[in-house]
């Protein structure tokens, strides 16, 4: 399966949340032993995570992501996140979503977490008016997985427990029970992102000759060749977004 993944916050004004543990550094520690996982079953794996530098604002933060991963278009997008609200006073697993396929893997994921990491089920929570989730043209879940300004979640974290509940939450697969049970490496097979190539409809969408100009809901104005190739035109910036539709893109920022 071709998955797309981001690891929450991490640049300028998006920020993670802080308590017993750090948001940004736990969701970037267990969430690369997902996707190390995911890729050890053969699946396709492409990192949307925003860089840090240069500082974006929450705003270019979120819609980084959702381009890079709408360009690529896989069958599943993963944010990878840590709760908080206040000290001690809200504990457990949740897992949100905003579409019904969404759903689907949000229930088995949190519940797998609950399991092996002996915490609470808060269970799937639609969550329709988060930008990733509803922006994303694939499946998305966002993984909420304990509360990091609680005490006793936070002594339950354990990153490789973690990942190997987040991986049977999706494939179904327990990883650490392979791991005893085969002698042999699997070697993820990789091919080419691909993405499609036609040109979207909708009130936001005009053609024009050679493409098609779209007004993107956070108020940028975008110029499309194609789908993955494009300038984003925003307040203070512009976004030039490359891809040979053969495995290779790069992303340039230019500031005002």
């Amino acid at each position: 399966m071709k998955t797309t993944y981001d690891f929450g916050h991490g640049t300028g004004q998006d920020r993670g949340a802080s308590g017993y543990r750090n948001e940004e550094h736990d969701c970037r520690e267990y969430g690369a032993l997902v996707i190390k996982k995911l890729q050890a079953l053969g699946h396709t794996c492409y990192n949307c995570t925003p860089p840090a530098s240069p500082a974006l604002t929450l705003g270019q933060s979120l819609a980084y992501r959702v381009n890079k991963a709408n360009s690529i278009g896989s069958q599943l997008h993963l944010c990878m996140h840590v709760n908080a609200f206040q000290t001690d006073k809200a504990t457990g697993c949740e897992v949100e979503y905003a579409s019904n396929s969404g759903k689907t893997y949000a229930d088995r994921v949190s519940a797998e977490i609950s399991t092996f990491l002996g915490l609470t089920n808060r269970g799937a929570k639609l969550q329709g008016g988060l930008y990733v989730l509803k922006y994303t043209s694939m499946p998305a879940i966002l993984v909420e997985p304990f509360f990091c300004d609680n005490k006793s979640d936070c002594s339950k974290y354990n990153a490789e427990k973690l990942a190997t509940a987040i991986v049977k939450g999706i494939t179904g697969i327990d990883t650490s029970v392979q791991a005893k049970t085969t002698n042999t490496t699997v070697t993820p097979v990789k091919s080419a992102p691909k993405y499609d190539e036609s040109i979207p409809t909708g009130a936001n969408i005009m053609n024009i000759s050679g493409g098609y100009i779209e007004k993107a809901a956070d108020g940028r104005l975008i110029i499309h060749l194609d789908r993955a190739n494009y300038v984003a035109i925003g307040k203070g910036f512009i976004d030039a977004y490359t891809n040979d539709n053969n495995g290779h893109g790069d992303h340039k920022r230019i500031c005002g």
